[in-house]
């Protein structure tokens, strides 16, 4: 199991606004660790690691390590609390996970080979409708990425689910259909361009 980054962590005695505060004072943030066999367990983190996490992608689809007092355990972020006025992170959760566990997360996704599509060449835009997919797999398993393929693709062409190239062994949380993960869209100028054309033709044939 791929370990994103090992924050550190201490174990926190009380609980409550004023042990919140106090973790705070220090320049710490108040988290809680749940699921698993164990009890959920209340700890003051470092919030550098999560700066950092959160100016990558993917964030919530990462195993992180939490290095608690000489104890270290696998966890998922799965939500963090910022302060209104601050925007500084005030409370994160995290769920314990092994590599056999199986959780549901968001993976990102790219699209490449732009310049291979034709729709896009004339002048279409690329309107994504999901830039992530949300998938249930085990935490061991987890992706970094999926890979949508413009190649070959056409104005008014759609990127479905089943195009994507997805690596592992995952599954869509929506199932019973082949869902679109983004469309090649012509604009305004071009849908123009476009009907004149085809007015044209039409004229012409007349």
């Amino acid at each position: 199991m791929e370990i994103a980054m090992t924050i550190p962590a201490k174990a926190k005695t009380g609980a409550g606004k004023t042990a919140a505060k106090a973790a705070r004072y220090e320049g710490l943030v108040p988290a809680v660790i749940y699921g698993g066999d164990a009890e959920p367990e209340m700890v003051s983190i470092d919030p550098r690691p999560i700066w950092k996490g959160l100016a990558e992608r993917g964030f919530f689809a990462k195993v992180m390590a939490l290095d608690v007092d000489g104890k270290t355990v696998n966890v998922l972020p799965r939500d963090i609390q910022f302060d209104r006025v601050t925007d500084q992170p005030i409370h994160v959760d995290f769920m314990r996970v092994d590599a056999d566990s199986v959780v549901k997360v968001k993976i990102p996704v790219d699209f490449i080979n732009d310049m291979e599509s034709p729709g896009l060449k004339r002048g279409a835009v690329l309107n994504v409708v999901r830039h992530s997919v949300e998938v249930r797999c085990k935490a061991g398993e987890i992706p970094t990425k999926f890979d949508a393929d413009l190649t070959g693709l056409q104005i008014n062409d759609a990127v479905k689910y089943s195009m994507v190239q997805v690596s592992g062994n995952v599954t869509p949380t929506i199932i019973g259909r082949d869902f679109v993960i983004a469309t090649v869209t012509a604009p305004s100028a071009l849908k123009r361009q476009m009907m004149d054309a085809a007015a044209a033709g039409t004229e012409e044939a007349a």
